[in-house]
Formats: structure tokens, sequence, C-alpha cells
């Protein structure tokens, strides 16, 4: 994910699954539930995506982190 002065501000997210963010570039306020988070580079981020998350403040850009989710497996029945 890339964020620049001409990115959208991000409303919360939720969803299920688990989600990992590692920051490459940049700074971010990153909100998780009722916390906030101060990302630079190389800092990281391993939560439960049900919570409501997203960048709070964009305090250096362009900011850029990986997002990695892994959503729930469904049980299928043949």
């Amino acid at each position: 994910i890339t964020l620049t002065a001409d990115s959208d501000t991000f409303p919360t997210f939720q969803h299920e699954g688990m989600e990992f963010l590692y920051m490459l570039e940049g700074e971010v306020i990153y909100r998780h539930g009722d916390q906030l988070f101060q990302m630079q580079p190389g800092d990281s981020l391993f939560f439960d995506a049900d919570a409501p998350h997203g960048p709070e403040q964009l305090m250096k850009l362009p900011s850029r982190y990986l997002s990695i989710i892994s959503y729930p497996q469904q049980n299928s029945k043949s």
C-alpha cells in the first residue's frame, strides 16, 4: 500500500481474519481498536482484523507498507 499527499483519507477497516503490516517507507499513526501505533520503516503489527483499524494520521509521505491478510478458511462439504 502506498499513501501520498494525493491519497484519499482512509476510513477504518474491519473484516475477518488476521493481518500483518510491515512498514517500508514514511511514517503513519496506525489505529487498531482504541490503540494508536507510530509506524516507521522496519516496524510491524500483527493483529485481529475484526477490530476497527487503519491509518489514523499520515505523518511522513510517501508512506509504503505491506498488508498481508489471512482470512479464515471455509469448511467445504462435498
